[in-house]
């Protein structure tokens, strides 16, 4: 059902370049499951350090930095509903929160929302940029930075949790097209309304909005919604970011050294001191690194956040995966394995039965210990076979439980 709505959305959206809705892209059951879990990211923020980073709170339409403390000091309790939390907070007041990035915060929250988002990059694809998640809460009305675009390449996603209404108004014409990012913001838009085009966003809603489309939203009535973007990069900032990445990237040892070159003004060609052909590897292995481990993540931009999970060293125990966040494997110089997890690199001893047993995992089948040292003994010790099984489950990768 999910699958043939999201198509639709594709679909209305001209492959994702128009503003379009879908109704009831998510269900009643979805909606309580993610009121819970962003109360665990709200949970999970207020428990960090640097509160002041990604978090924006408003009131009465004025950005407020004195918030936080209260907050932390008052977080959501697991009985408390978050429009009864946001009570506590802000009182009677017409408030605004945002927080971005996240599936930095809570590792269950970035599972089900890439459950959710699955079926649209079978459509579309994987964006080089990532995805990357955040939250609006509030009764604040009218958006509170006014009519704006999101950033280039940011196509945007909202999911709408309710419990009450939103509405949703887009101004798709190029004369506002044709402006560039962070050059203009419209907050005459009452005057503006009557020529955009409106939504009526019930909980369970989606609204997909292209970057290059002037938006706001009205929330009058206390409600949640979440914002999946969708971040196709600029080329050129891309190629930066690669070349970046590239000279952090311990690829090659190379035995030779660059040549002195000629300082006589008639000798203008420093080009012929470049290696063409060994830069143009190290740019593709790159690539081909970032997009294995955006990959595994599910798409999702930021790596998984690490657990305190551990294996009981003295035990036995079953693991499964979660074909939802596959895991990828490739062989390095020196006897070493590069493994890919929920976006994470894990470096281990090479072993010829390791590709074989992490494909079963990436088909979703249930391992048992007996299956896993009889694989990988004896050329890995249980020491290394218990590390192995730590790490991915530290990065929430696989679930393990004991069978004592």
């Amino acid at each position: 059902m999910r699958s043939n709505t999201i198509k639709n959305l594709f679909e209305d959206s001209h492959q994702l370049t128009k503003p379009a809705q879908a109704l009831q892209l998510i269900s009643e059951e979805d909606i309580l499951e993610i009121h819970l879990l962003i109360k665990e990211v709200i949970q999970d923020f207020l428990a960090k350090d640097n509160l002041h980073i990604g978090l924006k709170t408003y009131i009465n339409q004025e950005l407020r930095n004195d918030i936080t403390d209260r907050m932390v000091k008052y977080p959501p309790s697991t009985e408390e509903s978050l429009e009864n939390w946001s009570q506590q907070i802000f009182g009677n007041e017409k408030f605004g929160m945002i927080l971005n990035s996240l599936e930095t915060y809570n590792n269950q929250f970035s599972e089900k929302v890439a459950t959710i988002i699955s079926p649209l990059l079978q459509l579309a694809g994987l964006p080089l940029g990532g995805l990357s998640f955040l939250f609006f809460m509030g009764n604040y009305g009218f958006t509170p930075f006014g009519v704006h675009k999101e950033s280039t390449g940011e196509e945007g996603f909202l999911f709408h949790l309710g419990p009450g209404n939103k509405q949703f108004y887009t101004w798709d014409d190029s004369k506002y097209n044709s402006i560039e990012h962070n050059k203009t913001v419209f907050h005459n838009f009452h005057e503006m309304l009557p020529f955009a085009k409106s939504y009526e966003l019930s909980p369970g809603d989606a609204m997909f909005i292209p970057h290059q489309v002037y938006h706001i939203a009205n929330t009058s009535e206390f409600s949640l919604s979440f914002v999946i973007d969708y971040i196709n990069p600029p080329t050129d900032r891309f190629e930066n970011q690669l070349m970046q990445m590239a000279g952090q990237e311990e690829i090659w040892s190379q035995n030779t050294y660059q040549q002195p070159i000629k300082i006589d003004p008639s000798q203008t060609n420093s080009l012929s001191v470049l290696n063409y052909d060994s830069l143009q590897k190290k740019i593709a292995l790159t690539l081909h690194r970032k997009t294995l481990l955006l990959k595994s993540n599910a798409g999702i931009l930021k790596k998984s956040k690490k657990t305190s999970h551990s294996v009981d060293l003295n035990g036995q125990f079953t693991i499964k995966s979660k074909p939802i966040f596959p895991i990828y494997l490739e062989e390095l110089p020196n006897n070493k394995i590069l493994i890919f997890a929920r976006g994470h690199r894990i470096v281990k001893k090479q072993h010829s039965k390791l590709r074989g047993l992490i494909h079963l995992l990436n088909k979703g089948e249930l391992l048992t210990f007996e299956t896993l040292t009889t694989a990988l003994i004896p050329k890995w010790d249980l020491i290394e076979i218990y590390s192995l099984m730590n790490d991915l489950s530290q990065v929430d990768a696989i679930t393990i439980t004991s069978t004592n």
